[in-house]
């Protein structure tokens, strides 16, 4: 049977594909899925993605961090915000960093029905779409995007992947040309694109003038992250 490969744009649109016997690649580029690559390749034992604050602040052991964010900001109590920057080898070797955000992680517990999950950024472009290559599954790209809206930065994503397997998998959608044809006009400049992005010019709001051109650091942190028995490790 064919691979096949197909774009959620937004979580709202979830319930309209069926996951079951397939890998959904969740992608928060700005910032969830970028720090999760950045935490586990810096050398992190895992990251355990948590839906709430307050679920979050039930981990007090010290083998843990609790880090992430609300509306773009560290959320109080927390170790850590949700930038990449944030977690140096120093600071994370071999601990567990216990994660919640306003869209990436509620979106990796909304896709629990599928075979497999696995977390997509630039950071982990070229090793996961080696990766998916080599998939027996047919394969749905989950944009987190922001409260439910559709974003660039997600979709642009997306587009690389899919436009990457385009030699393995199948398509018949609208959502997979249109993410395409982004990564076309996106050219030659991709972070300077995204700069007209909603999400870049709330991080411009808040002063964070580095976190957009940081995420966008093409295979900077190459790992493979999978979702396993609530979660995220390097395989």
């Amino acid at each position: 049977m064919s691979r096949t490969v197909e774009i959620v744009l937004s979580p709202l649109l979830l319930p309209l594909v069926d996951l079951k016997g397939k890998t959904v690649v969740v992608i928060d580029i700005l910032r969830a899925t970028s720090t999760i690559c950045a935490i586990l390749d810096n050398g992190a034992k895992a990251v355990v993605p948590v839906v709430s604050v307050e679920d979050a602040l039930t981990y007090t052991s010290d083998d843990y961090l609790v880090a992430g964010e609300r509306n773009g900001e560290k959320a109080k109590g927390f170790d850590f915000g949700n930038s990449p920057t944030e977690y140096s080898h120093s600071v994370i070797q071999n601990k567990q960093v216990v994660l919640t955000t306003t869209n990436g992680t509620k979106c990796i517990h909304a896709s629990l029905a599928a075979d497999e999950i696995l977390v997509g950024s630039f950071f982990n472009l070229d090793v996961i779409t080696y990766y998916l290559r080599n998939s027996e599954n047919s394969i749905v790209l989950f944009c987190s995007g922001w409260k439910d809206r559709v974003n660039l930065e997600d979709t642009l994503f997306a587009g690389y992947v899919a436009n990457n397997l385009r030699d393995t998998h199948s398509w018949d959608s609208d959502e997979v040309e249109l993410a395409i044809d982004l990564v076309k006009q996106s050219q030659p400049d991709p972070a300077s694109f995204l700069k007209k992005a909603s999400h870049a010019q709330r991080f411009e709001r808040l002063g964070n003038h580095g976190d957009l051109s940081v995420c966008m650091q093409f295979n900077a942190h190459p790992v493979v992250v999978q979702y396993n028995e609530g979660k995220l490790l390097s395989i």
